[in-house]
Parts: structure tokens; sequence; C-alpha cells
């Protein structure tokens, strides 16, 4: 009788007993739980960065050098800067501000001249790709990069009726989820391990640590491709050479050339970074002043007269050019192969 109350008991506590099944959040292909990470509030050093993947609204450069408690002398070389964007701290920061940055000044712009110049650039990128014989999502993130510039020019065109405004806010909400942006990312990310490992002899001395069973495609494939890995200086300066879009990098304190790559030397959108603790965030040059632009006109009259004189004096000494200088322009010379 003992062991059938005491049966009894146990199937009334087993009867309430909750059985509860945890189902793991879906990964993407590349096992990147994105939904987790878009829920979570990124931070860097305790403080929030931003919330939206690129803040839809600027700030003034003051509110900059407040949150960092610049002192007057610490911030002089923000001075030529009006206003930030602050832009999600996930690891892509680097990647989602320069090409946000460099597309919003695109559309600014009345003709198509950078979007067909980027989709040729594309097709570049695209032969090296084949050359190298690599097994990668170039297709893929390629394609929808192409999609990205050609939906642009169609922004553009539909929107003459207005401003640009428009188009940039489409440019917001584009930029507003993981699903449109992972693949501008990776393409990203692609074309940086394209053109290192198309000009080996330009990148192999500035990685450490190469050897025979290390090389700099192994570099590539471990601290390039994969999604959210840091962005440093050799990268910035292979992804900007590659698009030939200028760029140049500020950071909060200073104390470091800020030129990453200053273009082929025709008129281009200029992409300009603000970098502190690891992030990154676009930052907008002040415009110039009435005076300034007109003291730059002057200047400008004045180095084409100097370079007609120049021409004349090379004309006449062709054998006075620096063999420093051509060394110098190897790798933009490389770059263009």
């Amino acid at each position: 009788m003992c062991d059938l109350d005491a049966n009894s008991v146990e199937q009334e506590k087993l009867s309430q007993v909750k059985v509860v099944v945890k189902v793991k959040p879906k990964q993407d292909e590349l096992g990147i739980n994105w939904s987790q990470i878009k829920n979570k509030i990124f931070r860097r050093e305790g403080r929030e960065i931003c919330s939206e993947h690129v803040n839809h609204q600027t700030h003034p450069i003051t509110e900059v050098r407040r949150h960092h408690r610049l002192d007057s002398d610490e911030a002089n070389h923000l001075d030529a800067y009006s206003e930030s964007r602050s832009v999600i701290g996930d690891g892509e920061c680097f990647y989602r501000s320069f090409i946000f940055s460099y597309l919003e000044q695109v559309i600014d712009r009345q003709d198509t001249n950078e979007e067909n110049r980027l989709l040729h650039v594309v097709e570049r990128m695209s032969m090296r790709h084949g050359n190298l014989q690599w097994n990668s999502e170039f297709c893929r993130s390629s394609k929808a990069f192409r999609n990205l510039i050609k939906k642009i020019m169609r922004w553009k065109r539909h929107g003459r009726e207005s401003t640009s405004s428009r188009c940039k806010e489409k440019l917001l909400e584009f930029f507003s989820e993981y699903d449109t942006t992972l693949d501008i990312f990776i393409f990203l990310r692609l074309v940086v391990a394209i053109q290192m490992c198309s000009h080996r002899e330009v990148y192999e001395p500035l990685i450490p640590g190469l050897r025979g069973n290390y090389n700099l495609e192994d570099w590539c494939f471990w601290r390039v491709a994969p999604a959210r890995r840091s962005t440093d200086h050799v990268m910035m300066v292979a992804l900007a050479r590659a698009l030939e879009v200028p760029l140049r990098v500020e950071r909060v304190r200073g104390g470091y050339d800020p030129d990453i790559y200053t273009g082929p030397g025709v008129p281009r959108p200029r992409v300009t970074l603000l970098y502190s603790a690891n992030h990154y965030e676009i930052i907008y040059s002040r415009a110039p002043s009435a005076e300034s632009s007109s003291h730059q006109a002057s200047q400008r009259e004045h180095a084409a007269d100097q370079g007609s004189s120049q021409q004349t004096t090379q004309r006449k000494h062709p054998a006075d050019q620096s063999s420093s200088h051509q060394a110098s322009q190897r790798g933009d010379h490389a770059d263009q192969s």
C-alpha cells in the first residue's frame, strides 16, 4: 500500500514537470547569428556607439570633442571637419563607413561616371579572382555589389524631379539590414584579398610572419576574408587602391599621417573616417568659405603656370627624372595592371 502511494506521488510530480526544449537560433551558412547581433547594443569602452547600423542623423564635430574630452590643442586637426556620422560597432564598421561615405557622395553627383567606373572595377576584380582560381563567394557577393550600384543609378534617374535627399534616405534604408549588406561586406573583404594577392610584390613585404607554410593567401583567408575581423592599415590601403577611392583616416588625438591613399590625381569622391578605440565612423569636411575658395582658385592657376614652366624645362632636360620618384610610383603602376 505504501509502495502504491509512493508511486502515485511520483507520477503526480512527473505530471507537473514542464519540459523545456531550447531551440538553437538559426544561423546563416557562415555560422553567424545575425539576429543576435542585430538585437545587441554594441559598446566600446563602455559606451553605446550606435543602435542604428548607420546613424540617420549627423552630429556636430563638437560632440566628438566633448565625448573624448579633447583639449583645444588636441583637436586642432578636427577643425577642418563640421560633422560626424556614427555607425554600429559590429566588426564591419570600417567597410560600412567606407562604402556608405563613398556612395553618399556618388549620389550627390549629377552624372553616373563614378557608377560606371565602379562597374568596370568589379569586372577587373572578377578577372583577377579567376586568375587566382579561388573557390570563394565572390560570384554572389560581386553580383550584390553590382546590383547596388545599378540601384543607385536608378534612384538618381527617377529622383531628378526632387533632390538627392530622397536617394540618401533609400541608401540609409539599404544599410539598415544585415540581409542587404552582408554580401556587400563580403565583396569588399574579397576585393582586399584579391588586390593583395594579385600584387604580392607590393604587399608581402608589409606582412610580418609570412613563411613557406604560411603565405599571403593564408594570411588573407585568416585575417581579411572572415566577417567581423578588424581592419588594419595595409587592408585599408589595398581597398582604396583597388577601388581607386581617396581615403583619409583621422585619429581622435591625431599624431599619424592620415592619408591612406591620395587617389589617381583626378576629381573623385574622397572618404574621410575617424578612428578611435578600434572603431570607425564618418566625418565630413567643412565647406570652404568664399574667400578660401577664391584663394584656392588663385593657387590652382599659379600651379598651372608653374606646371607649364616645369614641362618646358623637362623637355630641355629629359634625363633629369628622379629614380626615387619612379620607385614611389611602383605600387600605383601595379594597381593599373
